[in-house]
């Protein structure tokens, strides 16, 4: 961390005058692009979890980081789902997923966190991990029997698996489980060439020209991970469609962990990219919601 610091202190410090004006420019157009976004997104989460039973509150995890937590009647708080929202790491926030993560709490009988990580252009790489890194110390520090379970969707599903990864390389006591809903896992979009807009996400989270490290970081893309630090992972269970955005991603993932001898559990559904949190696939979505409970209750 120290590293990374010192690395984005001097980044800022080689920057002239014109650069810097042309960055704060940027970064200004980006937030007003997202600002209506994530309004409606919010607006959308909060009247679709209106007839939720899940009882809601705002958390304060660290300084500048909150969360919203979802507790279904009957809810064990003393298991804890840190969930990681997506967006390409730049868009929405835990608002949008409050019916998805009451609905989550009710399947799973555990309370649920939905971290509000920090997120470009006002941060970079690391910034949104040690967030999730934080959550985990603050729920440990809340409860030192807690038993933590971390989920993420598409970028949050990446950042989900990067802070697996970190607090592998930290020895640092490992989550339960690993909940990867249609999870982005590479971001150096190398047989992608393509997409642009992935490349244009991966590119603002890492910090464009002022970047502390590429996209080959197993923090950034975690299948890139060694094998030492991959058998120190906890149980992984992946849902993806059967072909969209992150299915080779997540065939990649299974290869990794199967070579490591890691714990894992793959399955496709013929329904598009995180299906479970939108409308309009209710046998998949149920499918897929029992056998995260099923995968959980063996590892509390």
């Amino acid at each position: 961390q120290a590293l990374w610091q010192s690395r984005v202190e001097g980044s800022g410090a080689r920057l002239g005058p014109a650069r810097t004006e042309n960055v704060m420019a940027a970064s200004i157009a980006l937030r007003c692009v997202r600002a209506p976004i994530n309004a409606v997104a919010a607006g959308a989460g909060v009247l679709a979890a209106s007839c939720s039973s899940a009882c809601y509150s705002s958390v304060r995890i660290a300084e500048g980081v909150r969360g919203l937590r979802a507790v279904a009647p009957g809810a064990d708080e003393g298991r804890v789902i840190l969930y990681f929202h997506g967006g390409g790491h730049w868009l929405f926030g835990p608002s949008m997923y409050r019916e998805f993560i009451g609905r989550l709490s009710a399947v799973t009988g555990a309370c649920v966190v939905a971290v509000d990580y920090r997120k470009p252009p006002l941060v970079k790489f690391p910034q949104g991990l040690e967030d999730a890194l934080a959550a985990v110390r603050w729920l440990r520090e809340q409860n030192p029997d807690v038993a933590i379970a971390v989920a993420g969707d598409s970028s949050g599903g990446n950042l989900a698996f990067a802070l697996v990864v970190r607090l592998a390389q930290l020895q640092e006591k490992q989550v339960v489980a690993c909940i990867g809903i249609s999870p982005l896992l590479r971001l150096d979009f190398r047989d992608f060439w393509w997409d642009y807009y992935g490349r244009f996400c991966a590119h603002l989270y890492l910090g464009g020209k002022g970047k502390v490290t590429t996209a080959m970081d197993p923090l950034v893309t975690p299948m890139y991970a060694p094998e030492d630090i991959v058998r120190r992972f906890p149980p992984i269970l992946m849902h993806a469609g059967v072909w969209e955005v992150t299915t080779l991603d997540v065939k990649d993932m299974a290869k990794v962990l199967e070579h490591a001898g890691a714990t894992a559990e793959v399955r496709y559904y013929k329904a598009p990219h995180i299906f479970q949190v939108l409308p309009g696939f209710p046998k998949q979505t149920r499918d897929s919601l029992d056998r995260m409970d099923e995968f959980l209750k063996r590892y509390w």
